[in-house]
């Protein structure tokens, strides 16, 4: 019989400690990392802006309140991408149609939720009062989880917008929190 064999309580003979504690600690790393991956959903940025004059190009608040979005979800531990800006003469309900072909992107792409920014400009200027809707869809069910309206207004600075943009995204991290 061999001096190495298992026998109750298995005895595995370690002949180095130090290399011993160095695979067990990364194995607890790696552990912990899978862990913490269970808990981050995949979220899609959309904005869409509405009321401007065709051909305009996306405006400086368009990548403002998608850069807010996607620091504040990344910042949380989500895995976030986003979806070219489109603009469209108007956001008839709660998921434009023209926004379709990017929502069935997404569910092709594995994302978990899809959050779609609709800045809403009362005249035809980038310059004008904006209402902002956020809404959060749940891209396997296509369900609507949360709704919120920034009432219309003019920011000071692109700081303060960013700030609010970043403001009401985190508002939303706990809906994103609950996947299924």
């Amino acid at each position: 019989m061999s001096s190495h064999s298992l026998t109750p309580p298995f005895y595995l003979p370690i002949d180095n400690m130090e290399d011993y504690m160095k695979k067990r600690t990364f194995a607890l790393i790696l552990s912990l990392a899978g862990f913490m991956s269970l808990n981050a959903a995949t979220v899609s940025v959309l904005v869409v802006e509405a009321g401007l004059p065709p051909g305009y190009g996306c405006s400086s608040s368009a990548e403002v309140w998608e850069s807010g979005m996607m620091d504040a979800f990344f910042d949380a531990g989500h895995i976030v991408s986003n979806a070219p800006c489109m603009q469209i003469l108007n956001a008839a309900g709660v998921l434009p149609a023209e926004v379709n072909g990017d929502f069935d992107q997404a569910r092709i792409g594995g994302v978990d939720f899809l959050v779609l920014v609709v800045i809403n400009y009362k005249e035809e200027s980038v310059e004008s009062t904006k209402e902002v809707v956020i809404r959060v869809f749940n891209v396997d069910t296509g369900d609507l989880l949360y709704e919120t309206k920034i009432a219309a207004r003019v920011w000071r600075s692109t700081d303060e917008e960013f700030f609010d943009a970043k403001q009401q995204a985190g508002k939303l991290v706990p809906q994103l929190s609950r996947k299924g």
